[in-house]
């Protein structure tokens, strides 16, 4: 194996520069970020300290919420993503494979009508009463 020139390792070297730099934004900004946002949330709460105001009002509102409570939210916030991420994934694939379905059932039955849904498997508009 031949031995690198002295340009080829300048070069290397400036990558290796370049690359840990690179490494170390990556890792900062992030941290940066969260000390950023305990630093306005410091502020924040220092600049109300001693007023009766609606911070009161939800600091009392959260003091009083429950940890179970608190679950049960999510939990149910949860379930419902899910099932809206699972509506839209149930539609897309009926619309993927609707045409080659009809295809099929055209081969099996040439006399066969359309069940006249939309793409999607919904009732057309002009059907619902």
């Amino acid at each position: 194996m031949a031995k690198p020139s002295a340009e080829e390792l300048r070069y290397r070297l400036y990558f290796r520069i370049v690359d840990m730099i690179g490494s170390m934004f990556h890792t900062l900004v992030p941290w940066a970020g969260a000390v950023l946002i305990a630093f306005i949330f410091y502020r924040s709460v220092q600049s109300l300290a001693g007023h009766y105001t609606f911070a009161q009002i939800g600091m009392n509102f959260l003091g009083d919420f429950k940890v179970s409570e608190g679950l049960a939210y999510v939990f149910g916030g949860g379930g419902v993503v899910y099932g809206i991420k699972h509506r839209k994934l149930h539609g897309d694939n009926l619309e993927r494979m609707a045409g080659r379905i009809a295809e099929l059932e055209k081969l099996l039955d040439s006399k066969r009508s359309s069940s006249r849904l939309t793409p999607r498997g919904k009732t057309r508009p002009e059907d619902k009463q």
